[in-house]
């Protein structure tokens, strides 16, 4: 590993996660979404969104991860993400900081997961674990974590929720 890294961290819950930055395009609040037929069969799908022209699926990665809906409280924050030719929207409670990790302090404070996860939580990369102030971006005022940080691939874990939640009836 080379250069910096960084994560864009959220909430669902209590608790703190983070998924590369790279891809997330957009954070929105209060989005139109328009509700579709297989949203009310979909227990993850919060409905469609127009972005650029183009309809994104809005999924909730609080049903999906604590069943319980992001979308239930009102103030939910809409992380549009584009990857290759794949985009959608994870709708999730709050979004915090970037972390941006050198590749000699990720050595220090990152944990490999093993195979064989339950989706969704399969598409966890790693676990980031005793956090220092020096690992937070300073431009944000932030706490250090105290729990590890799952780290998600964030095209995963939008296609584990989906395939999740499509196969429960």
């Amino acid at each position: 590993m080379t250069g910096t890294i960084s994560w864009l961290q959220f909430r669902v819950g209590d608790q703190l996660h983070a998924l590369d930055a790279a891809p997330v395009r957009q954070i929105l609040r209060s989005p139109k979404l328009l509700a579709l037929p297989l949203a009310q069969r979909h227990p993850h799908c919060a409905g469609l969104m127009a972005w650029q022209g183009r309809p994104l699926l809005v999924l909730d990665l609080g049903a999906c991860l604590l069943r319980r809906p992001s979308l239930s409280r009102g103030d939910a924050r809409f992380l549009v993400w584009s990857q290759a030719q794949q985009a959608g929207v994870l709708a999730v409670d709050d979004v915090g900081g970037l972390l941006r990790l050198s590749a000699t302090t990720l050595t220090r404070h990152w944990a490999p997961v093993q195979p064989g996860l339950r989706p969704p939580w399969n598409a966890i990369r790693g676990l980031l674990h005793a956090g220092a102030p020096s690992l937070v971006e300073p431009s944000i005022p932030q706490a250090p974590w105290a729990e590890p940080i799952a780290v998600f691939d964030v095209a995963a874990l939008w296609h584990a929720c989906w395939n999740a939640g499509g196969a429960q009836p």
